[in-house]
């Protein structure tokens, strides 16, 4: 059987392996799509309805009174 020290050296080294893997995917995953993949949140201030968009920085219009409005920045 393993020492203590060494069991938890070997848990460890698993933990930051499987997190710098989980780091690479998404870091791949988002210079691949970019932010253009993926869809934006837009509020209407004419009407105060809140909706998505497809695409990210375009401004597009509201679906329930058809005002242009910029995408939300968080």
């Amino acid at each position: 059987m393993f020492p203590l020290s060494t069991g938890m050296a070997v848990l460890a080294g698993l933990s930051l392996g499987v997190l710098g893997m989980l780091w690479a995917f998404y870091e791949r995953r988002e210079r691949r799509g970019g932010a253009a993949a993926r869809p934006s949140a837009h509020h209407c201030v004419r009407c105060d309805a809140v909706y998505g968009a497809p695409r990210a920085g375009a401004d597009t219009p509201c679906p329930r009174c058809g005002h242009l409005n910029r995408a939300l920045r968080f």
